[in-house]
């Protein structure tokens, strides 16, 4: 196996190899790929699978695949991005002839964002009124109330981590981990433009590079907007940002999540983060009648809140105008748009603008993604394929019973516990059910813009009005076309909705072994998260609370520093490694996730022999499905803002947690001459 990153200039061309998304699944009875779910075609025989097992599965695949020109990443999960996209595209341009509320609602906010000859006639018309108002800012109460309104300035991503939070002191409301029954408010840290702390301080060649993009991009903002002084306004908002950003918790402090909690009276704000007018900005933030709310980062605030007292207010004016206008961006005019993803592409490297409307759909998806969920379910997922994926569950979940109650280092009052865990744990299948009510956001044709920020108050008001009430259980975090699956450890339980469940990850004419190897490994990921460093730490009720022995935390503590030292050792660019801290989490899940589908997939057979198609066996059929649903190229540019900022491996790294196996060792006869080998005694076992 390769422990450096690939060189794949035939990977950077400009259309993908799979051709166009097909709005059509398969025909029934026929797989998406091949006779039986496996891409043979995509296998390099030439490369041993004990050499190099990424290669071995996907290795004629990455020597012809091309990255379409409007992407970072091209494989298995973009192909069926594209495909949902085309899917809900085709339901948003029909919905306006449902007859429905809700149908006109998703056809005016997407023909608003892909009316391009009227967003040139309104040119900067509808930024206006919000630059007046923050032109307006005269004193500290002022400022507090716009940074609390910053706040909301974004709508979450449901396919995905979001970026940063727009305000450096974010408000919001969650479920209170000390008692999940019940809602909680907070602050949390954001403000800062570039994707993490480090890339304001840490000195790579790389870095600086997106720095000088960074700080020339929002120049260019406030000259199409029609600011005076573009360059020096830009250079005081990147000086104000860089000191938000040394007040920020590292990625990979951020992730312990009791040192996340933090309970803070009114009266803390003004001990502990004097400077900010916290009377205004809890008003604003619709906080005020909240005795308790929870801090994330103190450090971080406090920072914040002094800078809010030390900084003029001409910066700070500076600072929310540019933020406005990054929000008016991708709906203004063409300059606008042009100039909002010239920054992306000084990110990821990607050299095309994405269509209109493929930016109109995820922007519809964010605003009314239940709406269009509604319809996406009805045309796409069928009831015999959520059954299917609903006995996989239940498979998976016997197999980690099964694995806790053979742990020989876990003792038998930690086993109890895990086991009450995991008979608590709930999993959801398609989407949320009921589905979000709309009927309370006003959409208007032609106004998108407009829309945007009644689309961003709405989903503000969602948020507060959870405050008092009993935690919805049935909630998701998600759209059912999202393409994605969650594990949430304060409800204890785990989705996977219709737009995932999708060839390659999921096809319901598929051999099982391949199912196992794909949809099933995800299934046993994300169960394994309720069980991982992070999700460990929360009990059967999802309230986070210690429930192991000290002797048994000790141990898996010691299986998870070996995974994080494993990993750490890989390096997908030369001098980057992977970040085995910052990906523990996802790192367990992959491995225990692979370990459980295989488990599955073993009684699925009970006990009779798998048969063997095109000359492999059911074990090879498995891995090799595994490692095709991570097959990708990607960009430079994107791969290493992934390794500096995501949890995630990247997919070859990902796909190496076949070495910690030992049934994968036996599926294909890898020997310890061969370089993916590692021996029995440095296999990580977990769970």
């Amino acid at each position: 196996m390769a422990f450096t990153r690939r060189a794949f200039g035939a990977g950077l061309m400009a259309a993908p190899l799979l051709g166009p998304a097909s709005l059509a699944a398969p025909p029934k009875g026929q797989t998406a790929y091949g006779d039986f779910g496996l891409d043979l075609a995509a296998m390099d025989p030439a490369v041993a699978p004990g050499d190099d097992f990424y290669r071995h599965a996907n290795g004629a695949w990455i020597r012809s695949a091309m990255i379409p020109q409007d992407r970072a990443i091209w494989g298995a999960n973009a192909q069926i991005n594209d495909t949902t996209q085309a899917r809900s595209r085709a339901i948003m341009e029909s919905a306006g002839a449902l007859g429905t509320a809700n149908g006109r609602k998703i056809a005016d906010y997407y023909g608003a964002w892909i009316d391009a000859a009227r967003l040139e006639r309104l040119g900067t018309g509808p930024l206006k009124p919000e630059l007046a108002r923050l032109a307006a800012i005269a004193a500290p109460a002022d400022l507090a109330r716009e940074l609390a309104l910053l706040s909301w300035a974004a709508l979450p991503n449901p396919n995905g981590a979001s970026p940063l939070p727009q305000s450096p002191v974010t408000s919001g409301v969650g479920i209170d981990i000390m008692r999940p029954d019940r809602y909680i408010a907070g602050l949390t840290q954001g403000g800062i433009g570039l994707p993490d702390r480090d890339y304001y301080f840490v000195d790579r060649p790389a870095n600086l590079k997106v720095r000088q993009a960074y700080q020339a991009h929002l120049a260019r903002l406030f000259a199409l907007a029609g600011f005076d002084d573009a360059e020096g306004r830009a250079a005081r908002v990147y000086a104000l940002e860089e000191r938000i950003a040394r007040g920020h918790r590292t990625r990979v402090a951020n992730r312990e999540a009791e040192k996340r909690y933090n309970a803070f009276t009114r009266a803390d704000f003004a001990a502990q983060a004097p400077g900010l007018d916290w009377d205004a900005y809890l008003k604003a933030a619709g906080l005020e009648a909240q005795p308790i709310l929870i801090v994330n980062q103190p450090e971080a605030i406090a920072a914040a809140a002094a800078a809010a007292n030390e900084v003029p207010l001409d910066d700070w004016r500076d600072y929310l105008s540019v933020r406005a206008i990054r929000n008016f961006a991708p709906v203004g005019p063409r300059a606008f748009r042009e100039e909002d993803f010239a920054y992306t592409r000084a990110l990821t490297g990607t050299p095309e603008m994405p269509a209109l409307w493929k930016t109109a759909v995820i922007q519809t998806d964010r605003a009314l993604g239940h709406a269009v969920g509604e319809i996406y379910l009805q045309r796409h997922f069928p009831a015999s394929s959520r059954a299917q994926i609903a006995e996989m569950t239940r498979n998976l979940k016997r197999a980690m019973a099964v694995r806790i109650e053979r742990l020989d280092w876990m003792t038998a009052p930690t086993k109890g516990r895990a086991l009450a865990k995991l008979q608590r744990l709930r999993i959801e299948i398609g989407g949320q059910q009921p589905l979000r009510d709309y009927s309370g956001l006003q959409v208007t044709a032609g106004d998108g813009f407009g829309n945007l920020l009644r689309a961003q108050s709405f989903e503000r008001a969602r948020m507060l009005g959870k405050l008092g009430r009993l935690v919805d259980r049935s909630e998701w975090s998600m759209n059912p076309q999202s393409v994605n699956a969650v594990s949430n450890a304060a409800l204890v339980k785990v989705m996977f909705p219709a737009g995932y469940l999708q060839p390659p990850n999921f096809d319901p004419n598929a051999d099982p072994a391949v199912n196992y190897g794909a949809i099933g490994r995800v299934i046993g990921h994300e169960i394994s998260h309720q069980f991982d460093d992070q999700g460990a730490k929360f009990d059967e009720t999802g309230a986070l609370n210690n429930w192991w022995s000290a002797e048994d935390l000790a141990k898996f503590r010691t299986v998870g520093a070996g995974l994080v030292a494993q990993y750490s050792q890989y390096e997908p660019l030369p001098g980057l490694h992977i970040n085995g801290l910052l990906t523990v989490g996802e790192n367990i899940g992959d491995l225990a996730g692979l370990a459980l589908a295989y488990d599955a997939y073993r009684a699925s057979l009970r006990g009779k022999p798998a048969p063997v198609l095109a000359g492999l066996t059911g074990d090879q059929r498995f891995f090799l499905s595994f490692a095709q649903v991570l097959r990708s190229v990607q960009r430079e540019d994107a791969l290493r803002q992934q390794i500096l900022t995501d949890p995630h491996a990247p997919n070859e790294w990902r796909a190496a947690q076949v070495r910690n196996l030992d049934a994968w060792y036996a599926a294909f006869d890898v020997k310890p001459e061969q370089k993916a080998y590692l021996p029995p005694d440095r296999r990580i076992q977990v769970w």
